[in-house]
């Protein structure tokens, strides 16, 4: 009964401000989410940032995701399958390709969000000391417990860091929180000097023209595009050293000038410029009738 379609989801939260940005106003692109529940969503008038119209608060985000978030989205009620740790194996290994390039010798790297720690793992077979912190327990304590990593049970607010770190990586992280702008600026905070800061998420633009409100859920509070995700690093100081714009989106970061604000806030409102309610809902039944048939629809 909890996914009751064109109900209310049990937890609300209350209208927020651009977690970005911070400007009030904002459209509504959608009412609903991919399972017909109502969960509005809005995209802000300023940056084009694409966020939960009610956000929930911290602590409710907190427990949803310590305890209920790997059944609601991905129906298990234990630590990783196998099929799950295959998959972010070989993600890991094409992230680390990626990053590479920019890693010194034997470098200090943390995973901001490791979930089974398949991403430190891989870092430490290749020469970093490399930690991470979850805070789902049970993905958590299968890190600890089935792979011995070095991995905190706990959310980024109340992780305690050590040592500074030349590398913190967040992959599909970001878009679950509800201050991502205090979350990065806390993720500097932990760096050396010339640290970086690896940051990957889906590229909303890319899924909302795909699916419609099909890519709209209760998860992802936040939908960052390509100039959305860099005026995040803008806001704090930070600049791009490498884009990957694939269908999702990732920038490794390093410490810079960046571009004038207006001028990203500018690209990034480009970007959303045909995202609206009503080609939101269109493109939902579009994907959904071809997916029906068999067809595959290309952004």
């Amino acid at each position: 009964m909890k996914n009751l379609p064109f109900t209310k989801y049990s937890l609300t939260g209350s209208p927020v401000a651009c977690p970005i940005c911070g400007n009030v106003k904002s459209k509504i692109i959608s009412k609903y989410d991919r399972r017909f529940k109502i969960l509005p969503h809005s995209k802000c008038d300023e940056c084009s940032l694409v966020r939960h119209e009610f956000m929930l608060s911290d602590e409710q985000l907190a427990e949803y995701y310590s305890k209920n978030y790997r059944n609601d989205y991905q129906w298990v009620n234990s630590g990783p399958t196998s099929n799950h740790i295959k998959k972010r194996v070989s993600e890991a290994k094409t992230r680390l390709n990626k990053l590479r390039p920019h890693l010194k010798k034997y470098p200090k790297v943390l995973d901001f969000g490791c979930g089974s720690g398949e991403f430190i793992d891989l870092m430490q077979d290749s020469g970093a000391l490399a930690s991470g912190f979850e805070p789902g327990n049970l993905y958590a304590s299968y890190a600890r417990e089935q792979k011995g990593l070095d991995v905190q049970n706990c959310g980024w607010e109340n992780y305690e860091c050590k040592e500074k770190l030349d590398v913190v990586t967040a992959f599909h992280v970001f878009e679950h929180l509800t201050d991502p702008l205090k979350a990065f600026k806390k993720a500097i905070s932990w760096l050396n000097v010339n640290g970086l800061i690896y940051i990957e998420v889906p590229n909303m633009a890319n899924a909302l023209k795909l699916k419609g409100f099909g890519s709209l859920h209760m998860a992802h509070t936040i939908g960052f595009g390509r100039y959305s995700l860099e005026l995040l690093g803008a806001y704090s100081g930070m600049v791009p050293l490498e884009v990957f714009d694939e269908f999702d989106i990732g920038i490794i970061f390093k410490k810079g000038q960046p571009r004038p604000l207006d001028e990203i806030k500018s690209n990034s409102i480009d970007e959303f410029n045909d995202i609206n309610s009503k080609k939101v809902n269109k493109q939902f039944w579009l994907y959904s009738t071809l997916k029906l048939f068999g067809k595959r629809f290309k952004v």
